[in-house]
This record gives structure tokens, C-alpha cells and sequence, in this order.
């Protein structure tokens, strides 16, 4: 974890060898000057730019062109499934001779997860909206997990599409919007329990290597698919779309099925067990139009900042 720091930390030692008073009109110095600095190099904690506010009085009123957020809706798609004979890993037992633990009856106390990245898989989602419109929201890369080790798995997107509204409305018209095949995967998720082996503890694990594959490597969730509605201005030549995914996989309870077997060609010592795991996916839509805006600001408020090191060198 990054710690904060501040300038206090600069030292300045002055050596003047002598121990009369020092004169008041001039510092005489026969020594070295030592400055010991610490390091910046280091990234360091920072905070947004605020601004305290003047008196209103002083405002000026300014034009300005925003991207005002028009409609802004939650969607959910949850899942439960009973993953079936799955294996855990002894990775860990209070023992010397693992060998003990064989044949003993399982008993799970505790569930951790552990993962990489939990995201979205599809590099575009179309999105159908109102009967006959079509929008492609693409991924933005800065969403992308950042493990290298983890590709193709996003959580933001965004799109724009023609508004086709006649202006009977006298502000929006809502409009169904439907995704379909949205893949939810994961990237180095382990289920991770801890329990007893008779009266052994220990702890195994079971790595998960995707979301949706059925085989002994997966948990079996389906695509997620989606259908809402969204407010759409009914007097606007286009909007922007922006969605963001948040994936969310909880596992309650691991049954085990079997006693502790030993696999002597590969030294591993193993249980299977049955994992009942839910995964919730919720998408957040946010509808953006452009407006001409006019907006009270207080000039000469905003001050910049030093984005230099910090230097013994004081200006006068």
C-alpha cells in the first residue's frame, strides 16, 4: 500500500563548529551544508482539484457546452448454479505426511475467492433499441483488466445513434432496449475453502477458468441477456450510450462428496465436491446528449498546481 507523505521530511543540518550565539545580522559557517532529501520517486497518494466558493456576487454567468446525462437505468441478470464434482486441491495441511490425510471424511468451514478480473468478455455489444434501431457499443480499452495475463475483458462500452423521435413528446419517449450474448468471464478465480480432514486442518482449492464452461474447468453460467427500457429525447439528431458492467459471483456453500483420495502419479492429494454459486451481472446505462448551457463561474478561482518534484530551492 502507497504512503502518504509530505514535504516535512526534508533535514537540513548546518555544521558551524563554533558555539557563540549566533549573530543576528549574518550566519558565518566554516562546515559543510548537509541536505538529505527522501526520495520521490515513489508514486504517492494525491486528491482532485477543488475550489472553495466566493461570494455569489462576484459570478459571472458563461456558455458552455456539457454532456448532460438524459436517463440513466440499472439492469440485472442473476444466475444460480449447482457446479458438480468438482475437484479441490490440497494446497496446504497441518500435517508432515500429507498421506494422513487419505480416506478421512471433509469437512469445509470456510469459502474465500480470489480472482484477477471479473468482467465482460464480448469487444462489442449490439444493442437493439426502440423496433428498428441498431446501436454497436464498443469497449473502451482503458477498462481492460490490467493483468497482461487476463485479455479481452472489459467493463465499460460506449455507442451513439440516430434519434428518430417526431417531437410529439414534450421532453423524451421511452424505448425498449435489448442485448442479447453478453459473456460474464473471470480470470484466475479460485474458490479457496478451509476445513478439517478428520481432525486435520486444512485448506484446497479449485481454479475456476472461466464463468461459462461446463466441463470440470468451469462453473456453467449461461450468457447474460438484457431487456429494459430507456428515456430517449424525442427532439435530439443523436444521443450517446455508455454502459458499465460490474460482475459479481458468490459462492455460499461447497458440499463435499468425497473423502480425501491420493492421485500417487502426480504426488497430489485431492477431494470433489459439489459448488453452489450464484453470479449476479448488472449493467448501468447511462443516456448522454450534448448541451448549450449557460453557467455561473467565479473567474480567477482556479489555481494551479506544481506538477514538478519538490526542490530545496526557494524562490523569493
Amino acid at each position: 500500500m502507497s504512503e502518504i507523505k509530505d514535504n516535512k521530511g526534508i533535514e537540513e543540518v548546518r555544521q558551524n563548529g563554533s558555539n557563540q550565539p549566533e549573530n543576528l545580522c549574518c550566519t558565518c559557517q566554516t562546515g559543510p551544508t548537509t541536505i538529505t532529501n527522501e526520495s520521490q520517486c515513489q508514486g504517492q497518494c494525491c486528491i482532485p482539484k477543488t475550489i472553495v466558493c466566493p461570494d455569489i456576487s462576484q459570478a459571472k454567468c458563461i456558455p458552455a457546452l456539457i454532456d448532460r446525462i438524459y436517463d440513466y437505468v440499472c439492469l440485472e441478470s442473476e444466475q444460480t448454479r449447482c457446479a458438480k464434482d468438482k475437484t479441490f486441491e490440497i494446497i496446504w495441511a497441518d500435517t508432515e505426511n500429507y498421506y494422513d490425510l487419505v480416506g478421512k471424511e471433509v469437512c469445509i468451514n470456510t469459502i474465500t475467492l480470489q480472482y484477477d478480473c471479473l468482467g465482460i468478455k464480448n469487444e462489442n455489444i449490439e444493442t437493439e433499441i426502440g423496433l428498428n434501431q441498431t446501436a454497436i457499443l464498443n469497449y473502451d480499452p482503458c477498462s481492460q483488466c490490467s493483468n497482461p495475463k487476463c485479455p479481452q475483458i472489459y467493463t465499460e462500452y460506449s455507442g451513439s445513434i440516430p434519434c428518430v423521435g417526431k417531437g410529439c413528446c414534450e421532453n423524451g419517449r421511452n424505448e425498449k432496449i435489448c442485448q442479447s450474448d453478453i459473456t460474464p468471464v473471470s480470470c484466475y478465480l479460485y474458490i479457496i475453502v478451509e476445513g478439517t480432514a478428520g481432525c486435520i486442518p486444512f485448506k484446497a482449492q479449485y481454479l475456476v477458468y472461466n464463468l461459462a464452461k461446463v466441463d470440470g474447468s468451469g462453473l456453467g453460467f449461461k450468457d447474460v441477456d438484457f431487456f429494459g427500457q430507456v428515456c430517449l429525447p424525442d427532439d435530439r439528431k443523436k444521443v450517446n450510450l455508455r454502459a458499465t458492467f460490474d460482475v459479481c459471483v458468490s459462492v455460499p456453500c461447497v458440499a463435499p462428496k468425497s473423502t480425501i483420495i491420493s492421485e500417487e502419479s502426480a504426488m497430489n492429494y485431492e477431494f470433489t465436491a459439489n459448488i453452489f454459486a450464484s453470479l449476479l451481472v448488472t449493467e448501468k446505462i447511462y443516456v448522454v446528449v450534448k448541451d448549450e448551457v449557460a453557467v455561473y463561474t467565479t473567474p480567477n478561482t482556479l489555481s494551479c498546481t506544481n506538477g514538478g518534484f519538490t526542490s530545496n530551492c526557494k524562490t523569493e
